[in-house]
């Protein structure tokens, strides 16, 4: 704590005070305990060690390579220990202690959520990770001073080093979380040296390809790597929290928020490549990111778990939020609205492309015919099973029949044409999304495309004729929370006016 006479002293206990709980218990007992001050101390030390050998090898040896280069390397590897070791052990080592003290149902009754657990893991890590790279600057000012280092390409390579940390980090908490048996958390902790080995080494040879170039990445590889970390350091939290969840929680809604936002990256990076067949790519791989949360979503028992249902009957409820609420209805909507979403990126590509604007539409008709396909087999096999949703293994079976579909529906007419004697044109049939999207993108004339337009209207009308009835009660339900809401805040103003 600050003295009484220090300026800040105020704003930093209103800080504490409304800072997260466990954030700053995490922050407190690893500063206080001897594993972090000790591997602190200890990587400092190698630091200092590792910087004067390396300024005797710069200095005394005559390699061409610059000495700045060489300095760097040398300080970056020690200081990767702390960052990309110590850390994201000492994350999991933290998360998994919860399950031995006991911990997790004395926060449960103190009114902290799973998430708020999560996230104040993350944060303890991240500040220690933090002060890491603190101690790491002076050494990296120093190989600046020196030759051969760019100021642009070291700002990168920070930035990148402590994301990965983060990113490391988050794994190591979900480990923690996922793993209750102590033999297991044996495993998960080499489970986490390997992952730690191997992306450490894809990290600096990144790193190191762009400072031994002299150009690096461009900027759209540099906003792509981060967003995949991100992305991953946001999944890995929140596996973390549904996995500590009880059962009648919303384990939903942020695996779906986080299958849009994944999705709504690589749109806007499909809109960025300016040419259609990088486009239409991207749209593919925005469909597949966005493809866990859509088909957790459409399996999903049809009603509101109970915290989620009594929470929308004391707040309400938006309706057009439904799509990332829990249940299979309203993952029904959630794979609508991301489908329109591709569309739509799609859409304002072709609309602000320069030249060839044919070719722009061509790919939006192969979009939109693969679309189709993806809506009828993720579609069609939940719509049949969705009054049995509620059971467990109802949902699994419901899951491995929306992956194994679409293979049949590629493979099973495939083989049938080798048999007949033509595997040349094996794999040329309408059940093969591929073969629809090389027809629209070949496609010269509409009339070409009226066969691929009718067999689409028939697969969207069968997919949402059999998902409809459920889209409605999903619809009914959000509109009862939300009368039941309005209801009962008349109600407390009824009370208070008679008091």
């Amino acid at each position: 704590m600050p003295p009484s006479g220090f300026p800040g002293s105020v704003m930093l206990d209103r800080l504490a005070e409304r800072a997260n709980p466990v954030l700053v218990k995490e922050v407190r007992s690893a500063l206080r305990g001897r594993t972090f001050a000790g591997g602190f101390i200890a990587v400092l030390v190698l630091a200092l060690v590792a910087s004067s050998i390396a300024m005797i090898v710069a200095t005394a040896g005559s390699d061409s390579t610059p000495s700045g280069i060489g300095y760097l390397i040398a300080i970056a590897i020690v200081f990767s220990l702390g960052a990309h070791g110590l850390v994201p052990f000492s994350a999991m080592a933290s998360m998994s202690a919860e399950h031995d003290e006991g911990s997790l149902e004395l926060l449960q009754l103190s009114g902290i959520s799973p998430a708020r657990l999560v996230l104040g893991k993350l944060g303890a890590a991240a500040v220690q990770g933090a002060l890491i790279y603190a101690a790491f600057l002076p050494f990296l000012a120093f190989a600046f001073l020196l030759q051969g280092v760019d100021i642009a390409m070291l700002s990168a390579g920070i930035v990148a080093s402590f994301a990965g940390s983060i990113a490391f980090s988050s794994f190591g908490i979900m480990l923690g979380a996922v793993l209750r048996l102590r033999w297991l958390r044996v495993l998960g902790y080499v489970v986490l040296a390997i992952a730690l080995m191997s992306g450490v080494q894809g990290l600096f040879g990144w790193i190191a390809i762009g400072f031994f170039s002299g150009s690096g990445p461009t900027w759209s590889e540099f906003l792509l790597g981060l967003a995949i970390t991100v992305l991953v350091a946001a999944f890995c939290c929140v596996y973390a929290t549904t996995r500590l969840q009880h059962s009648e929680e919303n384990r939903s809604t942020a695996f779906r928020v986080l299958g849009t936002a994944a999705l709504i990256v690589a749109c806007c990076f499909g809109v960025a490549t300016g040419r259609p067949d990088n486009t239409f790519a991207w749209a593919i791989a925005a469909l597949a990111l966005g493809l866990p949360s859509m088909l957790l979503g459409v399996t999903e028992a049809e009603r509101m778990p109970r915290a989620v249902l009594a929470r929308a009957r004391r707040s309400g409820s938006r309706w057009y939020l439904a799509p990332w609420l829990p249940g299979g209805g309203r993952g029904v909507l959630l794979v609508l609205v991301h489908c329109l979403l591709v569309l739509l990126a799609g859409l304002v590509a072709t609309l602000f492309a320069g030249g060839g604007r044919a070719e722009w539409w061509r790919m939006l008709g192969a979009l939109a015919a693969v679309e189709t396909w993806f809506l009828f087999v993720l579609l069609t096999p939940a719509g049949i099973a969705a009054r049995w949703l509620d059971r467990p293994w109802v949902q699994m079976l419901t899951r491995v029949s929306c992956i194994a579909f679409p293979v049949a529906l590629v493979l099973l007419p495939a083989f049938v044409r080798f048999l007949a004697g033509t595997p040349a044109s094996a794999f040329s049939h309408p059940g093969n999304p591929v073969r629809l999207a090389g027809l629209a993108f070949d496609a010269r004339e509409i009339q070409d495309l009226l066969p691929i337009a009718v067999v689409g209207a028939v697969a969207i009308t069968v997919a949402l004729g059999l998902n409809l009835p459920r889209v409605l009660r999903s619809f009914g339900e959000v509109r009862r929370a939300r009368e039941a809401s309005a209801t009962s805040a008349l109600e407390t103003t009824g009370a208070e006016a008679q008091r």
